[in-house]
């Protein structure tokens, strides 16, 4: 769960033993800007992505990589709320 993934790394720091996965393997999968560097090191292709917070930057990245584009909100489990917008005002409507 989300809770024990958070504690890992205060309890790790306190030099606490965990039992099963290590906490820097959790923080590296974990943390999508660590995960990406991981896939980079390891010549993994990944659709390019970013995260973004204002309309402008999302028409900016938009501009560069084209449509389709998968828009997941920050702090959602499971992928709730995700959305593949097909067209710029698909996405603005989407984003309101």
């Amino acid at each position: 769960g989300q809770i024990p993934n958070n504690l890992a790394m205060k309890l790790h720091r306190q030099q606490v033993p965990i039992l099963g996965t290590s906490p820097l393997s959790i923080d590296r999968a974990e943390n999508r800007h660590k995960f990406s560097a991981m896939l980079d090191e390891l010549g993994i292709d990944q659709p390019r992505w970013k995260e973004l917070t204002s309309f402008d930057e999302i028409d900016s990245f938009v501009e560069k990589v084209g449509f389709p584009v998968l828009i997941r909100p920050s702090y959602v489990l499971s992928g709730a709320a995700m959305n593949v917008c097909y067209d710029r005002e698909q996405m603005h409507v989407f984003l309101k």
